[in-house]
């Protein structure tokens, strides 16, 4: 019965990681909205936060960082 706590803990820590993330790509996008809005040629001040979403994207959902194992992240 103590596994199935632990489980659900690391369920919740993992819907939590997801909700911040989104929150931040929200914002980050809400920033870029600006950021385009307001400057004439944005896309050099534009290149930072599409690769901070990026990152975002590729090590939260789909976990880039497991291919660096030999098993592929299945242990």
């Amino acid at each position: 019965m103590s596994d199935n706590s632990n489980d659900t803990g690391g369920l919740t820590a993992v819907i939590q990681r997801g909700w911040l993330t989104a929150g931040a790509l929200a914002v980050l996008t809400f920033i870029e909205y600006i950021v385009a809005t307001s400057v004439d040629r944005p896309t050099l001040w534009l290149l930072p936060f599409i690769i901070t979403k990026g990152g975002l994207i590729l090590e939260v959902f789909m976990h880039s960082s497991d291919l660096k194992t030999l098993d592929g992240g299945n242990a």
